[in-house]
């Protein structure tokens, strides 16, 4: 129902609540403005609207609700916006452009903190759909609660300009290592990438100088000393950290199920791994020994390998305060050290095979096979200075043969095999006899 009456306070004040909506047009009076309505709603409420064309197709502006807003301001209003599209000007689009303007506004002024929680669960949702790993989120959670959150949490994220990011990445690195520096940067450029405007877009990672600390045959042997005085469960993940050159978070989540015993292979899913591919581990008879005994003596059901009731994972996870296995058997073992960076740690332990095994002959693809890389550079990058050792034993015999004494110590070598086949007695016959260059050979 359209009604036309002259815009009273009286006259609205006696308006009775429809049944159904209806609407009532301004007129009649000298301030009467053409165009002006209210519109009477069941729920009690009366909306002033205003009603014009424009371009041939109508405009309806929403005023406000009477008495909030008074006769005299609505058609105050409404002569405003008559005017306004005889101009060529839409207020609603004026309006739809001032909210978009705000919720802007608010975005820009929304909290790193929030920004972080925001993150946090588009990458728990990455993980559901397999793009990312656990691992990952438990590492950046870390990585915000330890280095970020405290300095920065608070701020709007609009107050975050480049010159602060850049300053708060180099009081980072005055407390802690590059390592960690690049960790945070590449979070916070995570975090930002969506925003209009990324701080930390143009800042780059600084040159990480590479850990090359590997154990030698003594530190090894001290090591292995050390752990005869510990608990089974640790001598056994140590071991298997040790003969394995897999990563920690790996071996201690290790589960049963991973295991062939038939065929002697630790298939490491998709989800522990870096590569986002299963990884297949040839054991040792050494290890497969470990996880025999292990199984043996293992409760029904048991998930882990390496299992800790007190802890929230269900499985060993490394601590590195005093008290944690891994300290008591560095500091028994005389592989702790006062000077930062000089301690042991369980990855050097992953260094240490790897580093073995190239010194020993082997080559850095089947390295880079045995420590699941997902690109053979990165095996290259650490371990290829240990290859070249390779190279030179080899260039060594093929300078020995281009300068003619390579037969002579081919002779001399397998003279010293013969010899050390001999019984006691016999050798001690012809130890008189033999030449110096056997002699030096064989140790005499």
């Amino acid at each position: 129902m359209n009604t036309e009456i002259p815009f009273t306070k009286r006259s609205l004040e006696q308006l009775k609540i429809p049944q159904k909506r209806y609407r009532i047009h301004d007129i009649g009076l000298r301030d009467s403005i053409k165009g002006l309505f209210l519109d009477v709603l069941p729920s009690g409420k009366t909306i002033f609207r205003f009603r014009r064309k424009r371009l041939g197709r109508d405009v309806t502006i929403t005023i406000g609700h009477f008495p909030t807003i008074t006769i005299e301001n609505a058609r105050k209003l409404a002569a405003k916006h008559a005017s306004e599209l005889a101009e060529g000007q839409n207020p609603n689009e004026v309006k739809r452009q001032q909210k978009l303007d705000a919720e802007l506004e608010r975005a820009l002024s929304m909290s790193v903190q929030q920004l972080f929680d925001v993150f946090e669960v588009e990458f728990e949702l990455k993980i559901k759909s397999g793009e990312r790993r656990q691992k990952s989120l438990q590492d950046i959670r870390a990585t915000w609660r330890t280095h970020l959150q405290a300095r920065i949490g608070h701020l709007p994220i609009d107050k975050i300009t480049e010159q602060e990011a850049s300053n708060l990445l180099k009081l980072i690195l005055t407390k802690r290592s590059v390592s960690v520096r690049n960790k945070c940067l590449t979070l916070l450029k995570s975090m930002f990438a969506e925003q209009q405007t990324n701080p930390f877009a143009k800042i780059k990672k600084l040159a990480d100088t590479k850990r090359e600390r590997i154990l030698s045959q003594l530190e090894v042997k001290n090591l292995l000393e050390a752990l005869n005085s510990e608990e089974a469960i640790y001598r056994d993940v140590v071991m298997t950290l040790l003969l394995t050159g897999q990563r920690k978070s790996c071996v201690f989540s290790m589960e049963w199920k991973e295991i062939d015993h038939q065929r002697g292979i630790w298939l490491i899913p998709t989800t522990k791994m870096k590569v986002k591919k299963p990884h297949a581990v040839p054991l040792t008879k050494e290890v497969m020994g470990i996880l025999e005994r292990r199984s043996s003596e293992a409760k029904r059901g048991e998930k882990y390998v390496f299992p800790a009731s007190k802890s929230l994972s269900g499985h060993i996870t490394e601590k590195s305060g005093k008290g944690s296995f891994w300290w008591r058997i560095t500091e028994r073992a005389g592989l702790r050290s006062e000077n930062k960076g000089e301690s042991v740690t369980i990855h050097d332990l992953r260094r240490t095979i790897a580093s073995w095994s190239v010194m020993r002959g082997g080559n850095i693809q089947t390295t880079s096979k045995l420590l699941g890389h997902s690109d053979i550079s990165i095996t290259a990058s650490t371990y290829a200075h240990l290859d070249v050792e390779q190279v030179r034993a080899e260039l060594g015999i093929t300078t020995a043969q281009l300068l003619g004494i390579y037969e002579q110590e081919s002779k001399v070598d397998r003279l010293v095999k013969e010899i050390q086949q001999l019984s006691e007695e016999e050798r001690r016959e012809l130890l008189c006899k033999l030449p110096p260059l056997v002699k030096k050979k064989m140790g005499k």
